[in-house]
């Protein structure tokens, strides 16, 4: 199903075609583009027509331009017609397009105008085309972290007086919690979904790696408590029946994470609700998982074991991984368009696309060589104020590795500051270790079999917790 279907006389009129689908990709209206002749192919013209469930029809001609009124006769929907400038000016065709028999109207656009047809056929869908300002902050984009942290304080209460029932081993508020359910074994939960990541994979029709972050976002929650994660299930609600295809790709992708993480999908749900959620141009659909694990009640850490010397290693991120894509959409999609390539030769949705990196194996490869983990973090939402979730420490990075370029043309496109950009993206670095100084190079051994890994800093004492980026002048309270 599109909003808008264009059709025009001939492939001559390409760049008037294109004039048209730039402005709808620009504001996410779905379209379809044929091309038919009035005069000879008027029964493909009508089959088009008939066939098509667009709710705006813009129609493309030149010269007799008998396309728009053609097209009129064959629906009750709007048309809106493009006159093509091929001889005495275009007036020919204006004139043609314009001088409809009553009861058979077609709006009329001027002479080569694809981009007022776009236009005009939003209005009618009702999509605002006027320019917004290019947010600089989370806020702006839409997404103010002080309400969102009030709403968790609120909730929090409620959270807390629940943990009478049980022998909760975290405080609310950590990256996943325990409950104590024998002598030596304690389950674990963590809960989390893909977000706005969503949209772009809606805009670029392509589906096989929102799977992958599903699963990533939650098995790296459950590392940074040092549970193991043992299974997982997933939430899948869309706005109606999803296509095999784009059910397959998700499958596909949330198995390969599971692989990944050595873990199986124990099941799921999927629910229908077109009275809740909305595609902005395709399919809506929102998805959503659940990662259980387990660890023994000594091998549980979060961060109250760290210490004045301790060492800060990262580990490298892929990308945005699923996290800040409601301030990155905006800002990058001011300029670019979702299938246009950048300038590392990757298509714009290829590297928003990118999948969430499973730090697992790098989990378990520091067990195993064990290391003394004294606190991970993962870096997801609010950037680098995750760290602070470790204890109240001043946590001094003095070594931060070169920027990946897609956080680099976020801040230029959007003049974005970089106390911004490090408090809502992860700049390249995705999970945080803390190891005793005697452990360095042991715990970069183990982490760099699977990733680059990197000496970024050290743990100061600390009236209250602090990270300072120094090289980018960074400090996070």
């Amino acid at each position: 199903m599109v909003d808008v279907l264009i059709i025009a006389g001939s492939k001559s009129d390409e760049a008037i075609v294109k004039k048209a689908t730039d402005v709808l990709r620009e504001h996410k209206i779905s379209y379809d583009v044929k091309y038919a002749s009035a005069h000879r192919e008027p029964e493909r013209v009508r089959i088009i027509v008939t066939d098509s469930d667009a709710k705006v029809m813009i129609a493309i001609a030149g010269l007799a331009a008998a396309l728009p009124g053609v097209v009129a006769s064959h629906t009750n929907k709007p048309v809106i017609g493009v006159p093509v400038k091929v001889a005495l000016d275009g007036l020919d065709a204006l004139l043609s397009i314009m001088q409809m028999p009553k009861g058979v109207p077609v709006a009329t656009v001027g002479i080569d105008n694809g981009q007022n047809a776009a236009h005009l056929a939003a209005r009618i869908l009702g999509v605002s085309t006027k320019s917004r300002p290019v947010p600089k902050t989370y806020a702006e984009a839409g997404v103010d972290e002080t309400l969102v942290a009030r709403g968790l304080e609120i909730l929090g209460k409620y959270v807390r007086e629940s943990f009478k029932y049980g022998e909760v081993m975290q405080d609310y508020g950590h990256y996943a919690n325990t409950v104590k359910v024998s002598e030596n074994l304690c389950l674990a939960i963590s809960t989390d979904g893909v977000g706005s990541k969503v949209l772009v994979a809606e805009m670029a029709g392509k589906y096989d790696t929102i799977g992958e972050d599903c699963v990533a976002m939650n098995v790296n929650d459950l590392i940074c408590i040092g549970a193991t994660p043992v299974g997982f299930v997933d939430y899948l609600a869309s706005e109606k029946p999803l296509p095999e295809k784009i059910i397959d790709e998700i499958g596909k992708g949330l198995l390969n994470a599971c692989v990944e993480s050595n873990i199986p999908i124990l099941g799921g749900e999927t629910a229908i609700l077109p009275d809740m959620i909305r595609g902005m141009s395709g399919f809506g659909l929102d998805l959503a998982g659940t990662a259980i694990g387990t660890a023994k009640p000594d091998e549980l850490f979060d961060g109250s074991g760290i210490e004045e010397g301790d060492v800060i290693l990262g580990v490298a991120s892929n990308g945005i991984h699923s996290n800040g894509f409601t301030l990155a959409r905006k800002v990058l999609l001011s300029k670019f368009t979702i299938d246009e390539e950048l300038a590392w030769k990757v298509t714009l949705s290829d590297e928003l696309l990118r999948p969430t990196r499973v730090y697992v194996k790098h989990f378990k490869e520091l067990k195993e060589a064990g290391v003394n983990i004294k606190g991970l973090a993962h870096i997801t939402g609010s950037g680098f104020r995750k760290v602070l979730r470790l204890g109240e420490f001043k946590f001094e990075i003095e070594n931060f590795p070169e920027i990946p370029p897609i956080f680099e043309l976020i801040r230029t496109t959007g003049n974005i500051t970089w106390q911004e950009m490090f408090t809502t993206f992860n700049m390249g670095i995705g999970l945080i270790v803390l190891v005793p100084p005697s452990e360095v190079e042991q715990a970069l051994a183990a982490l760099s079999k699977h990733d680059d890994a990197i000496l970024l800093g050290f743990v100061e004492k600390s009236k209250q917790g602090t990270v300072e980026i120094k090289s980018y002048g960074v400090k996070i309270e």
